[in-house]
């Protein structure tokens, strides 16, 4: 009989629960670039950010690759054959990266990274599913899984970025390598050597769209981290790549259309609204958590904080990341609309940009902005829990890996990237716009060094920016609540509908209720 826990018959059931955490930590904490020490690494490596920014998303893109066909995986192996393999690759990529000199290797050691982490990842999430909601009920998972990843990943950002500020750039590499490894060791010692009753084969994986797939998002993920590196669309670089991707992604559609095991149903994105619905507010929920480019350059360029206040900073959205979980169980408990419970998100994230406008300024206190932070982690634990949720409703799991691999694709990589690509070109032509009308006032005034205004008037264009920015993300917080409280979300009453057109036509009314009494 199949063991459906990770871990052998012998082990008590405390120290199999404790395993569980042990295993889950440093396999959600290792990256191929933690965020928090991307200028340390770029500094060191002698680079641009924009390579180690193109290498996190690797690690995403990656990560959406291999849930596509995860669930082959784990019908294949067994559990300790794929915790062990992958905990060994993992330690010697992190070890690559953390003795290369090349940001080539950084990128390609990222998408092998995310690709790897994922089938344990995997193993761990099937458990835990199990010990948080016994009843499988999805909504209520979502609710305690999402606040515990995320947590646990801030906590690894401001641990590493410790490390690095006490050490070295390569420190936090050597530390994930010799955990790894320890992880392998210990799946070795307390986990069964038991498989399902049937192996499914990997000669049916259609390798050639996973392929293309990779490259498309790698193409993209070029255009869009340097895209304000490379001139915009002034590079021929940049519009190639979009080409690129554009027609591998056709070419993928394609071949799927045709296949007899479809690795993703690419036709679901258009017959179901709830898909392609909750990709748009994944789009627009990145340009919200794509302010955290702008809130570095605040803190670093005005303010003059280093990686680790930054990291520091950061810890200040759990807070509001568990109160996004508490409140989330609680609507799905009670069974609350939906509608308002994602439309409450981007109300908070309205809040957190009317803040960021109002308080930025050349000199500030850092406790001032712990607040934002609280409202930013909130908000990001309601629209990730809310989301995910409308984006997997009605769907199979066979259905639902391929779906959930090209969002999370979209979720954690296209979304926040293109958000930072135009939020940083706004900010870059209001920096320019900025020093343009100061200049006109100079050229009128008699200055006798006025290099040394220099510096002042850089930081002024930067601070006038980025409150442009902010209040341009207020306004748009408008037509999102809108778009968000318009939309049915798979609830929709047929009686109101009746009785829009009624009065509309002028026939009476009387008698008809909103809802059934």
């Amino acid at each position: 009989m199949y063991n459906k826990g990770l871990f052998a018959a012998w082990v008590p059931k405390p120290l199999m629960l404790l395993l569980i955490f042990i295993f889950l930590i440093p396999v959600l904490s290792i990256n191929s670039v933690y965020s928090n020490s991307i200028n340390d690494i770029s500094g060191a490596l002698a680079t641009y950010t924009e390579y180690m920014a193109m290498a996190s998303n690797a690690t995403t893109i990656g990560m959406g690759v291999a849930i596509i066909f995860s669930l082959r995986v784990k019908m294949r192996f067994r559990s300790k054959e794929i915790i062990v393999f992958c905990s060994i690759v993992l330690a010697l990529l992190s070890y690559c990266i953390g003795t290369t000199d090349n940001p080539l290797v950084v990128i390609i050691a990222g998408f092998f990274i995310g690709f790897f982490k994922t089938f344990p990842f995997i193993e761990l999430l099937l458990v835990m599913m199990v010990i948080l909601t016994p009843t499988g009920d999805r909504g209520k998972f979502y609710a305690m899984f999402y606040p515990l990843s995320i947590c646990l990943s801030q906590l690894s950002a401001y641990l590493m970025a410790d490390v690095v500020f006490d050490g070295n750039w390569q420190a936090p590499y050597f530390l994930m390598s010799a955990v790894m490894l320890v992880i392998a060791a210990l799946s070795l010692i307390f986990q069964h050597n038991q498989r399902f009753s049937f192996r499914m084969p990997l000669s049916q994986i259609d390798w050639l769209s996973l392929g293309l797939l990779a490259i498309a998002a790698l193409s993209l993920d070029f255009a869009l981290t340097f895209m304000k590196q490379q001139g915009w669309f002034n590079s021929p670089y940049i519009i190639v790549s979009i080409l690129l991707c554009l027609l591998l992604i056709a070419i993928v559609i394609s071949r799927q259309k045709g296949a007899k095991r479809k690795l993703v149903k690419f036709e679901l994105f258009t017959a179901r609204v709830n898909i392609w619905y909750s990709m748009l507010l994944l789009l627009l929920l990145g340009i919200y958590l794509a302010t955290s480019t702008l809130l570095s350059q605040y803190t670093v360029g005005a303010l003059g904080y280093n990686n680790l206040l930054n990291s520091e900073l950061n810890l200040w959205m759990i807070p509001g990341i568990i109160l996004a979980g508490i409140y989330g169980y609680i609507s799905f408990k009670h069974k609350w609309l939906l509608k308002y419970f994602i439309a409450s998100g981007f109300l908070v994230f309205f809040i957190y940009s009317l803040m960021m406008y109002l308080l930025i300024q050349p000199q500030m206190n850092m406790e001032y902005l712990y607040f934002p932070m609280f409202l930013k982690g909130l908000g990001m634990g309601i629209l990730y829990i809310g989301i995910w949720f409308y984006a997997g409703s009605g769907l199979n799991m066979d259905e639902l890996l391929g779906i959930v691999g090209v969002l999370i694709i979209v979720r954690t990589f296209v979304a926040t990237a293109l958000g930072a690509a135009i939020l940083n070109w706004a900010s870059y032509q209001g920096q320019w716009q900025s020093l343009y009308d100061s200049a006109l006032y100079m050229d009128i005034g008699d200055f006798s060094n006025g290099i040394a205004m220099y510096p002042a008037s850089l930081l002024n264009a930067m601070l006038a920016a980025l409150k442009i920015v902010f209040g341009v993300l207020c306004w748009i917080s408008i037509p999102v609540l809108l778009l968000v409280l318009l939309h049915h979300f798979g609830r929709f009453n047929q009686r109101r509908l009746v009785l829009f057109r009624k009065i509309v036509r002028g026939n009476k009314v009387r008698g008809y209720y909103f809802s059934r009494r």
